[in-house]
């Protein structure tokens, strides 16, 4: 069956509060052209916007900021030396080494400057390239030690309402021998359609969506650009990287191109009023799949605000995936203690 944009449209009645009339709002229910997944888009939602004022002290220097260029050499882990002949990867600005608190096998960090503070619009193309072209560099590391380590992203958390927990601006590698839900669900999908139809899903869509021209918005190199049809997010952008299953085959020109795309995207949500996202860039499989594409979903989240962090980020987010501090047999044996 060949890509549907399926769409109900809903009306929901109220009575006003004084009792004078009847109102009528719509929302409407979106299905998931690959997944099958739902969404809803409703009138009045909104996320809270920038206040210049609330994201001032995160700008200044800190002291403890272990990402700092007077830390990062100090405090920060390195790879394996089995894995890497490089104790930490650098590319341009950028600085990756192992993640302390891991949430795959093989996780790391990759700050995008040493510099403390980025602003939403300041993070440019080039900045965007390096961080990518180090993480890209980290996996191919890995799949060459551990070719069991076959599922990988590029994530970003941006500020505390988007899960992150420094507002120092990083990236996340996720190399793991098992997929999180969003990487399955994906994967399954992009097959079953393969079957079926005898072509690729995301290349299909590129090629509808362009068609359509609703919500189609670029091609950048080797990739295309549009919002979601059934959104998971606020202000969601998608991007497909043409002709490229995995990230051990992307290479400076693709890195460019996601890169470039990326600031625009971020431009328009600085624009919008928003300076809190969430980013992930999905492989294929690292051997490689002629169903698959690697494409990329980015968020907004609600703005920076005083004592607020978000407990969900990326994996919640964009993968579907729970990460939670302890097992549920300690929960339990916590909980059993309140028998009354």
């Amino acid at each position: 069956m060949p890509i549907q944009f399926r769409s109900e449209k809903l009306d929901a009645r109220f009575v006003t509060p004084d009792g004078s009339q009847t109102e009528t709002r719509p929302v409407e229910v979106r299905f998931d052209p690959l997944l099958g997944t739902t969404s809803r888009i409703a009138e009045g939602v909104k996320l809270q916007t920038a206040d210049a004022e609330a994201v001032k002290k995160f700008q200044l220097p800190d002291a403890s900021c272990p990402f700092c260029a007077e830390r990062i050499e100090k405090v920060t882990p390195c790879i394996d030396p089995e894995v890497s002949e490089q104790s930490r990867i650098r590319v341009g600005e950028t600085v990756l080494f192992p993640n302390l608190v891991p949430y795959s096998q093989y996780a790391a960090v990759a700050a995008f400057t040493t510099r403390h503070w980025l602003a939403v619009n300041e993070f440019t193309p080039p900045l965007i390239a390096d961080n990518l072209a180090a993480c890209m560099r980290y996996v191919q590391d890995v799949y060459a030690f551990d070719p069991r380590a076959r599922y990988c992203a590029w994530n970003i958390n941006y500020l505390f309402p988007s899960g992150g927990s420094l507002p120092h601006p990083h990236a996340q590698v996720f190399l793991d021998p098992f997929p999180t839900t969003m990487m399955r669900l994906q994967f399954e999908a992009g097959e079953r359609y393969w079957r079926e139809n005898g072509t690729n899903f995301w290349e299909d869509l590129v090629i509808t969506e362009r068609a359509r021209n609703e919500r189609f918005a670029w091609d950048i190199g080797s990739t295309a650009w549009m919002t979601a049809f059934a959104p998971t997010g606020f202000n969601e952008v998608r991007a497909v990287v043409r002709g490229r299953e995995t990230m051990l085959q992307l290479d400076d020109a693709d890195a460019a191109a996601v890169a470039t795309g990326t600031s625009r995207v971020l431009q328009w949500y600085r624009a919008l009023g928003y300076d809190s996202f969430n980013l992930a860039l999905f492989s294929g499989p690292l051997e490689g799949s002629p169903s698959f594409r690697v494409n990329l979903v980015m968020v907004t989240r609600t703005a920076m605000l005083p004592y607020y962090r978000s407990d969900a980020m990326h994996l919640e987010r964009l993968h579907w995936e729970a990460a939670v501090d302890r097992a549920p047999e300690i929960a339990a044996a916590e909980l059993r203690t309140f028998s009354g």
